[in-house]
């Protein structure tokens, strides 16, 4: 059994600024081959449990092309032609295929198609015809096409926020796949899309009202017949007609089954609708109630510039609330490539006079000027072997330099965006995150898995930026109406089919 393994993994903020161009992915590395193997086969991501699946006996899988970007703006029209067109191109050539497996987030936005994941899904249907089974591994935070679905045979997400069983959800997905080219099984898929967007502060899957709606997900699989369901919470900073919550129901050749189940789902998550808005915390009352705490680490998390949702890694609101006052052991990261230049041209040990951060744009805060001693200079490169958020291992955020103020303030300056889910970014530069009082962690969810057991407490901080938690901060033009929690659908969408 031959199974084509391959990927375009983007999650596209449409309100950044920054857009993900063709330079940009080159940057962070378009994998083909063997490159996909020595990056990603003994990781926790989604590719890892793709290439796991070669070690079942009889099944061969053969990795193509993944292109994998850090969250910022929209895909450029240029990138994705070029990206998708290989990939194409490369599972024509060296086909004929059993199956097929990809990678994809579900959030992806191109300049020409807001749809990215669906139109890449559809040219793959394409190239191997209507019998070749296509699965598809998404994160949890797609918004799910009906485009998608009809040019796959089975889609599968995760189930965790933070993410950390991308691989078992992907093996998952290819196990389906594989079963279905045997003739074991013969999948059928529903969609619902309930007309609702759930805040980013309530996606924690160990929390309510996630943790009831992965549960009920759980239930819904596990009913006679059935093959897999998901819950997806979808991606709210993106401007498509797809933004939003979704079910996935798959059965083993009863479209009834999986009809029947999709409503179910569908119905208990609306059930809990209500509770899809969370409540964030000011940044100066978050601050001070961290800096006077009795224990730390507090950690903070920079809302409005969430790294693994689009922001721009440079936002210094709390940082410029921290020098002003005075806050010790405070530790936090920016991506500043003009920063570090500084710092490296000055060398480990020297004093410098430098501002940082704020370039992206003034959503952000402003560049802060500090007085501070550069404590370290590395390459930037670490790796993170345990599952933490999305499951990647090895991470490269360009020259980096530590500077650490006479008040006490720790600031890691980045040359590469690099979302803070791992500790071991800061045991590479030698510091002890135990030892600090308050560290700002810019994202939600994602920082959780690998913050969670050194914090004292977790606060969710109202930062503003373009993942600002209040998303009546945006201005949304191809979103469905009506949405909660924009406007109340009321439960009409329940008896008149709106659902599907």
């Amino acid at each position: 059994m031959r199974l084509a393994a391959l990927g375009l993994h983007h999650e596209s903020n449409t309100f950044s600024p920054l857009p993900a161009d063709l330079d940009q992915f080159q940057r962070a590395g378009i994998a083909r081959g063997q490159q996909i193997v020595d990056r990603y086969a003994t990781s926790h991501a989604t590719m890892g449990g793709f290439l796991e699946m070669g070690d079942v006996p009889g099944v061969e899988v053969v990795p193509l092309l993944f292109a994998s970007l850090t969250p910022m703006g929209t895909i450029t029209a240029e990138a994705f032609e070029q990206i998708t067109t290989e990939m194409v191109r490369l599972l024509d050539e060296h086909g004929p295929w059993d199956g097929v497996l990809l990678a994809q987030h579900g959030a992806a936005v191109s300049e020409d198609h807001p749809d990215a994941d669906g139109e890449i899904a559809a040219r793959v249907r394409q190239v191997v015809g209507p019998d070749i089974p296509v699965g598809m591994a998404l994160d949890l935070h797609a918004n799910v096409s009906r485009r998608m679905i009809d040019s796959t045979s089975v889609a599968v997400a995760y189930r965790t926020n933070p993410h950390i069983d991308a691989r078992q959800r992907a093996r998952e997905c290819a196990d389906l796949i594989a079963r279905t080219v045997r003739g074991e099984i013969h999948p059928m898929q529903a969609l619902r899309t309930p007309p609702a967007a759930i805040d980013i502060l309530r996606q924690d899957t160990a929390q309510q009202p996630m943790r009831g709606l992965v549960d009920a997900a759980d239930d819904a699989a596990a009913r006679p017949g059935m093959l897999a369901a998901s819950v997806l919470e979808g991606f709210p900073y993106a401007d498509v007609a797809e933004m939003g919550m979704s079910v996935i129901a798959i059965s083993d050749g009863d479209g009834a089954a999986a009809e029947d189940a999709a409503d179910h789902l569908a119905g208990q998550l609306w059930d809990r609708h209500s509770q899809f808005v969370g409540h964030a915390t000011p940044p100066l009352e978050a601050l001070k109630a961290a800096a006077d705490a009795a224990g730390g680490p507090v950690v903070l998390m920079d809302v409005g510039d969430n790294i693994g949702g689009g922001g721009p890694a440079d936002s210094t609101v709390l940082l410029e609330l921290a020098v002003e006052l005075g806050v010790p052991r405070y530790l936090q990261t920016l991506y500043d490539p003009e920063a570090v230049r500084t710092c490296w041209a000055a060398g480990a040990g020297a004093t410098v006079t430098v501002r940082v951060g704020a370039r992206t744009d003034d959503q952000h805060g402003r560049p802060v000027t500090l007085y501070a001693s550069v404590r370290t200079l590395s390459d930037g490169r670490f790796e993170e072997p345990e599952p933490r958020h999305g499951g990647h291992r090895f991470f490269d955020a360009g020259p980096t330099a530590v500077i650490e103020t006479a008040a006490g303030q720790t600031v890691v300056l980045t040359s590469e965006r690099v979302a803070n889910t791992s500790l071991q970014q800061l045991y590479a530069l030698r510091i002890d995150p135990t030892y600090m009082q308050v560290i700002v962690a810019k994202g939600v969810n994602a920082p959780r898995a690998a913050y969670g057991p050194i914090a004292s407490e977790i606060v969710l901080v109202d930062t503003p930026g373009v993942t600002s938690a209040d998303l009546s901060r945006f201005s949304y033009r191809r979103r469905r109406h009506p949405l909660f929690p924009f406007e109340d659908p009321g439960d009409a969408w329940l008896a008149n089919g709106a659902r599907r």
